[in-house]
């Protein structure tokens, strides 16, 4: 665990909003199934290639929305033709996505030490989801990883019409919380452009999970407060 701000070293939380996707859930592994399964649907064999060409289109989609420079419908009328035109194949943008859509809801996998950390959480703190992305999508994820038990509620960018690191998502997300004092509040998340920019912006602490040990940002504006690299090291903190 690294604290880069002393300020907050001594600080007493009492509501943590923490983020799904890479924070808790291992989407990279849910996504990898699901765009294969697509593409084996128009008889490409899925390799290891092609599977991170899409996975670097879907992530240049999701990133042009959180800068809001496209709305986020873009994201699923670009994200396949724009892939399987590059292979010369046009496709049906909505064919497509609903076959994505359908394997993508049904996967969950955790991240290790998810579970349990959460569990651990909920005995002393306010819980609660803040995620981008397609509220059917995140609702059934974290149903079927067990995940929905441990939290009050689940704000999702698509219900919100807003995503982090939005200050009108956040706005949303504080409006539903009891807890008033952003000062009691820790944002927990792996994006640094959108769970530390947006947790900033807000005026709410923030903890970097740091899994794959990325370099620091240099940016003073993405610097966490706190950085750990395994979710168990949230005990140190909390």
């Amino acid at each position: 665990m690294k604290i880069n701000n002393p300020d907050i070293r001594d600080r007493t939380y009492t509501t943590l909003l923490l983020d799904a996707d890479g924070t808790l859930l291992d989407f990279d592994e849910a996504e990898r199934q699901s765009s294969a399964s697509v593409m084996r649907t128009y008889g490409i064999n899925p390799t290891d290639e092609l599977i991170e060409r899409y996975h670097q289109l879907n992530l240049e989609c999701w990133k042009a929305f959180e800068r809001g420079d496209i709305p986020k419908k873009a994201i699923f009328q670009t994200r396949y033709p724009q892939f399987f035109s590059e292979l010369g194949i046009t496709v049906d943008a909505d064919q497509t996505e609903r076959l994505y859509r359908e394997k993508l809801d049904a996967c969950a996998f955790l991240l290790p030490g998810a579970l349990e950390i959460c569990a651990y959480l909920k005995e002393k703190y306010q819980l609660y989801i803040i995620t981008n992305g397609v509220s059917s999508t995140q609702y059934s994820r974290l149903a079927l990883s067990g995940l929905d038990q441990y939290f009050l509620d689940v704000f999702v960018s698509e219900d919100a019409g807003s995503q982090k690191p939005q200050k009108e998502y956040f706005d949303y997300c504080l409006a539903r919380i009891p807890e008033k004092n952003t000062g009691n509040m820790l944002v927990i998340g792996d994006s640094l452009t959108s769970d530390i920019r947006g947790g900033k912006n807000a005026g709410i602490a923030t903890c970097w999970t740091n899994f794959i040990n990325s370099p620091e940002p240099s940016e003073p504006e993405l610097l966490p407060d706190y950085e750990i690299h395994d979710l168990s090291e949230l005990k140190n903190i909390l």
